[in-house]
């Protein structure tokens, strides 16, 4: 089961984007292409007021065209951007057609407004089935977002220089305003079963994010209707559907369009909305939406990831630590043969026999005696891999906790965690053998929040952000702060910058606090320490450090809490 659900782009989504998009782009010239992933296509195009980007994506998931800011570079040395660059320029958008309840849309483009049509970019939302098509004046296919083959779709395989054909037409009957009531409820009760089934399978363009809002505009009242049989829903209910079933054909023919938030599914292109705010942009808060989700997802993967193998590790390290305690209860044994081979010796007369044994005894008892060190030097490996393990986690948990930090900073961050469990933890072969050092460097943004006195505190997110905060970017005057004897942040204020008082160390302590495994506690010890009495501990995590001295001030996480998110 899928944790970060997405709301597909169905057939009134898609209209509505479609006609804002005509509104806002139509006429304009293609501008540039880039490709952010094998899915996914950038697009601009040039207004006589502005330059507006458009994203296509016709991954499977989430399949879309949505308006977003102008994003980075990147992507454009991919080989169908590339064709898309010199396909298109200098090519007027002249149209943006989608007919009836098909799910293709169809940018047009020609020299000039007026003219001829050159090239045709087509967009299908089918789900699995969703691509992307650059088509040439004879409607022959130069480049497209993924082949179909033969064994994929025997019904429709498509390449480079085959003929376009549309996919098969749509199945059921077409929505019609002018449908009365009697007519409309005795199609969907043909068949005794669901609300939701019947109206899938009765109708064409529709979705089950729709079927959720005509039913009702609460989301459970909307589940309980849609899951029940077409025989037992009651009159009144019909009556409620049908005026919405209308209320949504009426908004599509009119193209009379508004994105709200408060209804039975995440968002809704139609029907009444009761604020009187202005009008806003449904291209632009969808391409928000689509790119907040896909990061949940990516956040959500990885740190599923994260978690099972840091489990394998950490029970993979204890099972190995409990198998070196074991041997170190049978190393004393070592005296005790040393002492029955003294015996043998020293009988009156012992035999050959008697003295090979004795030798053999000294042997063993010297072997066991010289392997409790290499065993004690392995007791404290693994005991130290798992305070690594340790940090990982509480790293893991920190970063989901925080519900306030921006998608894409905690994305950066817990891929920079993964990658540390990758190179120090998990150990992956070649993980990191072909990356650049410059690539290495690259820490994502720091966690920084204002002290009382206007000084900074920085808080590390993952190993690679403490180094950065504590040995690299700390500068003579800097004050460090960690909980004690417990895996937890690097914290630190920024004095050198300015004067301090004692609400700040305070606020840093308690910040120390708040973001260890010590959390829970009412108050926890955190030790302070000027940040040039810090020294890398060399063969270990980044950011693991030993300090000089030190003062221990007791901090509480519950206060931390509340400042850090009123910040």
């Amino acid at each position: 089961m899928n944790k970060v659900p997405i709301q597909i782009m169905d057939l009134t989504t898609l209209k509505a984007v479609v006609f804002e998009l005509s509104q806002e782009i139509v006429p304009s010239r293609f501008e540039n292409a880039q490709q952010i992933d094998s899915h996914t296509l950038q697009l601009s195009f040039r207004t006589l007021e502005q330059l507006i980007w458009i994203e296509i994506s016709w991954f499977a998931e989430s399949p879309r065209i949505v308006q977003i800011p102008p994003p980075k570079r990147y992507g454009e040395k991919s080989t169908l951007a590339k064709q898309l660059k010199h396909l298109l320029v200098n090519l007027a958008l002249v149209e943006i057609r989608q007919t009836g309840f098909e799910r293709i849309v169809r940018f047009k483009f020609s020299s000039r407004p007026g003219k001829g049509i050159e090239k045709e970019l087509i967009v299908e939302l089918m789900g699995r089935h969703s691509n992307i098509l650059l088509l040439d004046k004879s409607r022959k296919v130069i480049t497209l977002g993924k082949q179909i083959k033969e064994k994929h779709s025997r019904l429709r395989p498509i390449g480079t220089g085959d003929l376009y054909k549309f996919p098969p037409p749509l199945q059921g009957l077409t929505p019609k305003l002018s449908e009365s009531f009697h007519s409309w409820k005795e199609n969907l009760c043909l068949v005794p079963s669901t609300f939701k089934n019947s109206l899938k399978d009765t109708y064409q363009g529709i979705s089950p994010a729709l079927t959720l809002q005509i039913a009702s505009n609460n989301y459970n009242e909307a589940i309980n209707i849609i899951n029940q049989s077409v025989t037992s829903i009651e009159l009144k209910t019909w009556k409620a559907i049908y005026n919405k079933w209308k209320e949504w054909l009426l908004d599509i023919e009119n193209n009379s369009y508004n994105i709200n938030f408060n209804g039975s599914t995440d968002f809704v292109v139609w029907g009444k909305i009761k604020s009187k705010a202005k009008k806003r942009k449904i291209g632009l808060i969808l391409g928000k939406y689509y790119s907040n989700k896909i990061i949940d997802r990516k956040i959500y993967s990885i740190r599923e990831k994260l978690k099972h193998d840091l489990e394998n590790s950490k029970d993979n390290e204890i099972r190995k630590l409990e198998a070196q305690a074991l041997l170190i209860k049978n190393i004393p044994e070592y005296i005790t043969m040393q002492n029955n081979a003294n015996n043998i010796l020293t009988l009156q007369s012992p035999t050959k026999k008697q003295i090979n044994e004795a030798q053999n005894l000294f042997k063993q008892a010297k072997r066991k005696k010289r392997s409790r060190d290499s065993i004690l030097k392995r007791v404290e490996f693994h005991k130290k891999k798992i305070s690594e393990i340790e940090y990982c986690e509480l790293f893991l948990d920190s970063l989901m906790y925080e519900d306030n930090e921006l998608k894409k900073n905690k994305l950066d961050s817990i891929i920079e965690l993964k990658e540390e469990v990758e190179e120090y933890i998990c150990i992956k072969k070649n993980s990191f053998k072909f990356q650049s050092n410059n690539k290495k460097e690259q820490v994502s943004a720091i966690k920084e929040i204002q002290s009382p006195s206007g000084l900074k505190i920085q808080i590390g997110s993952n190993n690679r952000q403490n180094e950065l905060i504590s040995l690299r970017k700390g500068k003579k005057g800097d004050l460090w702060f960690h909980a004690q004897e417990t895996p937890g942040s690097h914290v630190v204020l920024k004095s050198s910058n300015g004067l301090f008082d004692d609400k700040d160390i305070q606020l840093a302590a308690d910040l120390a606090s708040f973001f260890s495994r010590a959390r829970g506690n009412k108050l926890a010890p955190v030790i302070m320490v000027p940040i040039e009495n810090l020294q890398r501990i060399s063969g270990s995590l980044p950011g693991t450090v030993s300090h000089r001295g030190g003062k221990v001030i007791w901090g509480k996480a519950e206060r931390a809490q509340k400042y850090f998110h009123q910040k």
